[in-house]
């Protein structure tokens, strides 16, 4: 079992929370409430500025030029997609102006923050296992709704769907997954507790996430 499997296992029962969640699964099968997918898409907006703002912090933290390689392609990718994603919004009725005006839920500055401070306090190693369990959990969920043909004809969050289910997004996240391993083959057992604590208070993160859209709080 690899180091990420690991984590992903020993970061149960908020794992299954975060992919299985309400939020998920109605969207999967095309019930998720307009407004509830516009809240979170609005608070996704300012989520991926923040993230953005880690990866730049483990391009500082990088410890050679692989690894700076690594943070750059990344930066580089949610920048594109955050130009995207202000695309995406405008076909769900919410403008760029809107995007730039619109609060910060507390679930957004919570997670955010959190993953900042890993990113600042922390090693290398510290700040990706609070970032990867974004990435690694919407590849997760977008390739289950596809593998199970949860999503019906005609489904409005199609899109979404085909987004994280695709290659690219896929192949990025196996990347991910090769490189968070590599970080963590030197560890000692008291880092690997560490990480795995970081990696486990995400998790809870995205759950609280999800959460943060149904309620529209």
């Amino acid at each position: 079992m690899s180091s990420v499997q690991q984590l992903i296992q020993n970061a149960e029962p908020h794992w299954r929370a975060y992919i299985e969640h309400d939020f998920v699964l109605r969207l999967a099968d095309g019930t998720l409430d307009k407004r509830c997918f516009q809240h979170y898409l609005k608070q996704d907006y300012r989520y991926l500025f923040h993230y953005n703002r880690a990866l730049a912090l483990a391009l500082f933290k990088a410890e050679n030029f692989a690894q700076m390689e690594q943070a750059h392609h990344a930066i580089q990718t949610i920048l594109q997609e955050s130009k995207l994603h202000v695309t995406f919004c405008q076909r769900w009725g919410i403008a760029e102006t809107e995007l730039l005006q619109t609060p910060e839920s507390a679930a957004c500055v919570a997670y955010t923050r959190y993953v900042l401070d890993c990113g600042i306090n922390g090693s290398l190693v510290d700040l990706y296992a609070a970032i990867a369990p974004c990435a690694l959990g919407y590849a997760e969920i977008a390739r289950h709704i596809v593998e199970r043909q949860l999503s019906p004809p005609g489904n409005p969050y199609q899109d979404w769907i085909d987004t994280y289910a695709s290659d690219d997004f896929q192949l990025a996240t196996a990347e991910l997954t090769d490189f968070l391993d590599q970080l963590c083959q030197e560890l000692t057992a008291k880092q690997r507790t560490k990480v795995q604590t970081i990696f486990n208070t995400a998790t809870r993160m995205e759950v609280a996430f999800w959460q943060m859209g149904l309620d529209l709080s």
